[in-house]
């Protein structure tokens, strides 16, 4: 159930904002704001209404994204116009293509263009932040619409959104209080069970829950939907009513919690009394469901709080470090990465961890709600799990295990101490700023930290990594994405323990020959890697093998193709092939790829394999970019040979799917573009 269902019935507020909504001809840019208090439902709410209208055609683009703390304004303006990229890619070249010495608030003007976009955006503080932002907005007079969503402590910023809404425009602030027992009770049960309850009787086969129940809930809670749903989730793993009994106790408010045990039922406007209750209670339900999880799992749940609050994680680069930190154990039936996405998937039914995005195959993008996300970071800190900086705390103690640097500004502060106990490092750089100094940008403090598993660096603007990288023989992670990185050092090959590269964002084309001998590997994601000519031993634990491509000067032996060492892959994306040098021998390797389930290739001849050969029935998704000799291929069955296939993209002008093959996939979704 996604978390917009819990406002289909919630009217007042929705019927409010569809009012504030209405498409009224001639009408000036308006903002809109949503106040309430962190957890009260703002976001869920601002979705639920922006879908409604987005899927009724009234907002064309919907743009969603929430400023973290202590971000620049020209941060917010280039995160817009990335979301705003991304909306139009593919579809409308002329917003997309525009010369990159304009400014981003000339960009976002022009991309935007006569259209009536919506916008949600959250983390705004500031009326200055407001202020620089609206001379960005193009106004047409086509109803575009821009929705804040902000705490109480921000409500200043709310009025002054609405000074700069047309005369005559009604009050554009809409206050979101708790819920009442009634939709506490439905939301409680739609998480609960993830289904609406009929009546009011309790019973573990029936999953009903009943009217007392539902009061010690609303007394719990108070109405708040933060803690609504982080008990629900709790109690969704209790298996009898003997448990849920005593988790509903243990979390009853007294005397002396709240200083008057009616508080905690009033759901209205927050008083300075109601927002200490409200801590109370969302910390003591917080807790408790923290305690509940296993080690693992609350290992795999506090890397969370490496990050600044609003940040939105890639499901399998989190997966991939949980494994990388030995928080995910080898099981019998499963591999670590579907353990990972199951701890992470729990992590989700209890209401600690959001998911954002959906695919066919799993969860992909994930966060943690900014409220829960506080709490979080207390724990790491108290437990000593990892330490936190940004440019404002640059003092570093030495005996730290885990180190996450943030910085929106560019900047990057070179740490003097030596971190020898150091197992993770984690560096997040946003520059907002093209003439960034250099100064201090290396890692060459991590030299003397023998016993990393985890580096992470993003946005930093490196040029080369220490030679003495090799030396980090515990090393199981590597992520660098740093457009100026061109090489990797030679030793790189030493990390006999590594199990993932990560070189998306560089600029790298090659690597040490001998990196392909790790036994370990397990994902190799590039953008443009050069693989070698040959491989001398098996990599029986390689996963997954993204953005590469053939050596030029080299034709693949049918016997020696390098792909012939990587059986195990699951997900393949490989360009730059021809037909005449690496065709017959990619055709052999492909056939022999039996648990790959997606593939992308881009090249001159595609083979017929792809959708012929028997033996790659797990494939779910392809991606085509070549000539693909349709009227060569046998008849097919595709249900048959292609029993999972869900997804085929295709980029090639030249040649139109037969219709009898249109048939043969009928109820697979085929996504066709022309080459630009």
């Amino acid at each position: 159930m996604n978390r917009t269902d819990d406002f289909k019935e919630s009217g007042a507020d929705v019927e409010a904002l569809e009012e504030m909504l209405r498409p009224e001809a001639g009408r000036q840019l308006k903002f809109i704001s949503i106040v309430g208090e962190s957890g009260v439902g703002k976001e869920t709410l601002a979705k639920f209404i922006a879908d409604e209208k987005h899927a009724e055609g009234i907002f064309y683009p919907v743009i969603k994204f929430n400023m973290p703390p202590d971000s620049t304004t020209e941060v917010l303006l280039r995160e817009i116009d990335k979301r705003i990229v991304r909306c139009f890619k593919e579809v409308e070249k002329a917003y997309t293509g525009l010369p990159e010495e304009l400014s981003t608030a000339v960009k976002i003007r022009r991309r935007l263009g006569q259209k009536s976009y919506l916008m949600i955006l959250g983390g705004i503080t500031s009326k200055t932040q407001l202020n620089c932002l609206r001379p960005s907005l193009p106004d047409y007079k086509n109803g575009s619409t821009v929705l804040l969503t902000l705490d109480t402590e921000s409500e200043d910023v709310a009025w002054h959104a609405n000074t700069l809404n047309a005369e005559g425009v009604l009050d554009g602030i809409h206050h979101l209080s708790r819920l009442d027992a009634k939709r506490s009770k439905e939301l409680f049960c739609s998480r609960v069970f993830r289904k609406k309850q009929p009546n009011d009787l309790w019973s573990k086969e029936g999953e009903i829950v009943s009217d007392e129940v539902a009061k010690i809930v609303y007394g719990i809670t108070g109405g708040y939907p933060l803690a609504i749903v982080v008990l629900a989730g709790l109690l969704r793993f209790k298996e009898n009513p003997g448990q849920w009994e005593a988790v509903l106790e243990q979390l009853r408010p007294v005397a002396e919690d709240t200083g008057d045990s009616k508080g905690v039922e009033i759901a209205g406007p927050t008083s300075s009394k109601q927002q200490s209750t409200r801590t109370t209670t969302l910390e003591k339900v917080f807790w408790q469901s923290f305690e509940d999880l296993t080690n693992d799992l609350k290992s795999c749940f506090l890397y969370f709080a490496s990050y600044s609050k609003n940040t939105v994680q890639r499901a399998d680069e989190m997966v991939r470090m949980w494994i990388g930190e030995g928080f995910v154990k080898p099981h019998k039936g499963n591999t670590m990465e579907e353990l990972g996405h199951m701890y992470l998937k729990e992590l989700v039914l209890r209401c600690l961890v959001e998911k954002i995005k959906m695919k066919t195959s799993g969860i992909t993008l994930v966060r943690v709600h900014p409220r829960i996300h506080g709490l979080l970071q207390l724990e790491a800190r108290e437990a000593g799990f990892v330490e936190f900086r940004d440019m404002n705390h640059v003092f570093v103690p030495p005996s730290i295990r885990r180190l996450s640097f943030c910085s929106f500004d560019g900047r990057f502060i070179t740490f003097t101490n030596k971190l020898r106990k150091l197992r993770s490092f984690m560096c997040r750089i946003t520059d907002s700023s093209n003439n960034v100094a250099r100064t201090g940008s290396n890692l060459k403090f991590l030299r003397r930290s023998k016993f990393l598993r985890v580096i992470s660096v993003l946005g930093l603007r490196l040029d080369n990594l220490p030679d003495e990288i090799g030396v980090m023989v515990h090393l199981r992670y590597l992520r660098v994405d740093c457009n100026e990185l061109k090489a990797l050092p030679s030793s790189i090959w030493r990390l006999l323990n590594l199990q993932t590269l990560d070189i998306r964002g560089t600029q790298v084309e090659q690597i040490d020959p001998r990196f392909w001998k790790i036994k370990v590997l397990r994902h190799v994601l590039a953008t443009d890697l050069t693989l070698p000519a040959t491989i001398e031993n098996e990599l029986e634990e390689l996963q997954t093998l993204h953005g590469v491509k053939p050596a030029a000067a080299y034709a693949w032996n049918t016997n020696q193709c390098p792909l012939h060492k990587m059986t195990k892959i699951r997900s393949l994306k490989l360009h730059g092939f021809q037909k005449s040098k690496h065709g017959a021998a990619l055709k052999t390797a492909l056939r022999s790829m039996h648990l790959l389930g997606r593939l992308k290739l881009q090249g001159d001849i595609i083979p017929s394999c792809v959708l012929t050969a028997r033996s790659l029935q797990y494939l779910h998704r392809i991606a085509l970019d070549g000539t693909v000799k349709w009227h060569k291929l046998p008849k097919l069955d595709l249900r048959t040979v292609r029993p999972n296939l869900f997804q085929v993209k295709l980029r090639n002008s030249n040649t139109e799917v037969p219709e009898h093959i249109k048939k043969e996939m009928d109820g697979i979704l085929i996504e066709r573009k022309a080459k630009p």
